[in-house]
């Protein structure tokens, strides 16, 4: 289907949608108007009415006015036993199994009371689908076989179809698959008499994914095709995007993974135009292992997180642990072992949470085979038999098979021989399995010679048709390569004629806009350099040069009063040379920070710590003007917040914040630090109830070229590189700065780091 094609069915549907449904809120609004009033069997027509109108607008509702009449129709058996059987199918829709089951086994108990033999079958097919549904498969077989006894004596051909249909799909669950072909065969056949092309689409999907599971590919492939050919013909956008995914399987499976990515983005392009999630998800990931085999890390990983991000989204955390595993895999691939089990560690505790036996044991199992084989750990043990419980518990042939291997292997590098034997019998146990695998395969080929036999007939007919067609089709063929070779020839000469004039100029162009660009560079390098420059001198000019005046001016002083004797004056002039003191070394400390992270020489080792320690440090630092202030400081943060980045650099940054916040915060003043944890990051505020300034100057405080500098409320000095310095370090470690304030009201300071090490890594950092 082209795209203009797909457009205008989207389109229609739309529009379809639109009309539907502001049809149906007129109808509702009027049987709502009607209900009152309404008694006995009008009431209970209303009611069923309401049920249908409210299917696709409110579900809930829809169930209520079905429950009325349940209630209403218990006088008349077989209007109960309808009532019921519907509601079933409502709570069946909502995943609401249990009383689904419960509506459905009432229904059936009535209806053999009234002998009504197509709807006991209708009930059994109901009832077996949902016991399939909650991995009930003996019970699922049960009912089904039921539903056919009944339906091949009195139902239609299509429900027999139908029939055959699920039982084969149970065995297909089963990993029976000579008896899962054998019904699906059946099914195909009847609905390929009826000529229903959707249920004959189905049928052949259904055989591609037994020939799948046999490793059949080619087989497979052969139906799943002829399956997207009719599902074209229908239009069923849904149903295409489904076998585009399986054909993408299959041709990854055969390792020919151009194709394979072919289909699988064919697949995800119509899932996301149809806006479901799941699938789309599902696709990405698909697409995301293709990458792996062809050795793209980096697009294998985007198509990872891409699905992995849609699974949290819609919170399925099945889903997210199959994503983490297979990410593991990835990195294992890559030997990044680390990386591997940090990975496989995030889906095991995911499987644990859901109980999830089967991704338990493999999530066990292969953090148990990286610790043996890898890093040689007896910690491997653990893990190794939680993996052989889970496997046995789940009744996984394949996982039972790895489980016992790898146990047998650890215990023979241990020397436990015993042990060792042990693990290999079972190992051993699992490989008798294939004598039944041999019985099954020789079945199918007897099902399948059967099945190409009776369509041999009709094959033989049409491949005389098809030959003739195909005489007349070689002559045509022939004729078009002549008159396109002739033509080719002739677009050739013009084309190389073309081709020569074009390279020479662009190639004249793209030399012009090579200088271009490098002129551009190296401006924007010059300006740089120059506001660096122009920034350094006036700090030294100006910041730089007025403590130490006012240090030589208060020293007089200092001299002058050892004459008069007065202890106290010569107090606070020491005071102000400790101060003053303490100002330029922070200035100085600063400017040659700063310097060194503007030239290059700085490096940024990053690891985990813990912030309130960090925060903890630095207010011991400055306990001299918080006391002097006598300022309360408040916490808002988890003592145990860990971040990754460079300690040091963020120490830093958090004694330049706080500095700041101390020095414009007013006497017995408030300020407050809060750590909020979020996804990926933790944000981090430091605000305080201070002097605040203006939105102009706000707009100043992290540029360059500005020469915006402020006086504390103690009359405390600054020369501004230090807001500089922390948009370097926290845009260095991954994070972000910004600021909000009030004149006169105060300011508030955010900063955010990363969480950890992946993090981190993900991020973009500044090339300041």
């Amino acid at each position: 289907m082209s795209a203009l094609h797909r457009l205008t069915f989207l389109i229609s549907v739309l529009l379809s949608f639109v009309f539907v449904n502001l049809h149906a809120q007129n109808q509702i609004q009027k049987a709502e108007e009607l209900l009152p009033k309404a008694e006995g069997e009008q009431r209970i027509v209303l009611l069923q009415e309401l049920s249908k109108l409210y299917l696709d607008v409110n579900i809930d509702k829809s169930i209520d006015y079905l429950k009325e009449v349940v209630v209403l129709s218990s006088g008349i058996p077989t209007n109960h036993a309808t009532a019921l059987y519907d509601l079933g199918n409502l709570y069946r829709r909502v995943n609401n199994f249990r009383r689904a089951l419960d509506c459905h086994l009432q229904a059936l108990e009535i209806r053999k009371t009234i002998s009504d033999q197509l709807a006991i079958s209708a009930s059994y097919n109901n009832i077996g689908e949902i016991h399939k549904i909650l991995n009930k498969h003996k019970e699922a077989l049960e009912y089904f076989n039921k539903s056919l006894e009944i339906r091949q004596k009195e139902g239609s051909e299509k429900e027999v179809a139908y029939t055959l249909n699920n039982i084969g799909s149970v065995y297909w669950l089963d990993k029976d698959y000579a008896n899962a072909l054998e019904f699906y065969l059946k099914s195909l056949e009847i609905r390929s008499k009826l000529g229903d092309k959707s249920d004959i689409a189905s049928s052949l999907n259904n055989l591609g994914n037994v020939y799948k599971n046999l490793n059949k590919y080619n087989k497979a492939l052969d139906y799943y095709k002829k399956a997207l050919s009719l599902r074209e013909q229908l239009g069923d956008e849904s149903l295409i995007a489904y076998t585009l995914n399986d054909i993408g399987g299959i041709y990854w499976r055969l390792n020919n993974f151009n194709e394979s990515l072919n289909f699988y983005n064919r697949s995800l392009k119509i899932r996301r135009e149809l806006g479901n999630k799941r699938f789309t998800a599902a696709t990405l990931k698909n697409i995301g292992t293709v990458y792996k085999d062809l050795n793209e890390l980096d697009f294998s990983l985007k198509h990872y997180n891409e699905s992995l991000k849609i699974y949290d989204n819609i919170g399925d955390l099945k889903e997210q642990a199959n994503v983490y595993s297979l990410i593991g895999n990835l990195y294992r691939s890559y030997n990044n072992f680390d990386k591997s089990q940090e990975f496989h560690k995030i889906a095991l505790n995911l499987h644990e949470k859901l109980g999830n036996t089967k991704g338990i044991a493999y999530s066990s199992n292969s953090i148990g085979e990286i610790l043996m084989d890898y890093y040689k750990s007896d910690d491997a043990l653990k893990y190794l038999q939680t993996a052989y419980e889970n496997a046995n518990y789940s009744k996984d042939r394949n996982l039972q098979k790895s489980t016992s291997e790898n146990l047998f292997e650890y215990f023979s590098n241990k020397g436990d021989y015993k042990k060792a034997l042990e693990y290999y019998r079972n190992y051993s146990s699992t490989q008798y399995d294939s004598i039944a695998d041999q019985y099954d395969k020789d079945r199918i080929s007897e099902f399948e010679a059967k099945y190409e036999i009776s369509k041999k007939k009709e094959e033989i007919k049409g491949l005389k048709e098809y030959n003739r067609m195909q005489t007349i089709l070689i002559y045509l063929f022939i004729v078009l390569i002549i008159l396109s070779a002739i033509i080719g020839y002739i677009t050739y000469k013009n084309i190389q004629l073309r081709k020569e004039t074009t390279e020479t100029l662009t190639l004249k162009n793209n030399e012009l806009e090579d200088i271009n660009s490098r002129l551009k560079e190296s401006d924007v390098i010059l300006r740089d350099l120059n506001l660096t420059k122009d920034k350094i001198f006036n700090i030294i000019s100006t910041d730089l040069r007025d403590p130490f005046i006012d240090l030589k001016n208060i020293s007089s002083k200092l001299i002058e009063s050892f004459e008069e004797n007065d202890i106290e004056y010569q107090k606070s002039l020491a005071i102000g040379i400790r101060d003053l003191s303490v100002h330029t070394n922070d200035l100085v400390e600063n400017i040659l920070l700063w310097s060194a992270s503007q030239a290059g020489k700085t490096t940024f080792s990053p690891k985990y710590f813990n912030i309130r320690e960090s925060i903890n440090g630095i207010l011991q630092k400055l306990s001299g003007p918080i006391i002097e202030k006598n300022l309360k400081f408040i916490f808002n943060m988890d003592n145990t917040s860990m971040v990754y980045a460079d300690s040091a650099a963020i120490s830093e940054v958090f004694k330049n914040l706080i500095s700041n916040a101390i020095k414009f915060s007013y006497s017995e003043g408030k300020i407050t630090l809060s750590a909020r944890e979020k996804k990926y990051l933790v944000e981090i505020e430091i605000s305080d109830e201070g002097v605040g300034m203006s939105k102009s100057n706000l707009n100043k405080i992290f540029r360059l070229d500005n020469n915006y500098l402020a006086l504390g409320t103690a009359q405390e000095k600054g020369a501004g590189i230090g807001l500089l310095l922390c948009k370097e370090y926290v845009e260095k470690n991954g994070g972000k700065i910004w600021a909000e304030s009030v004149e006169g009201k105060g300011s508030s300071f955010y900063i955010t780091i990363p969480k950890s090490e992946k993090i981190l890594e993900s991020m973009p950092k500044s090339n300041a």
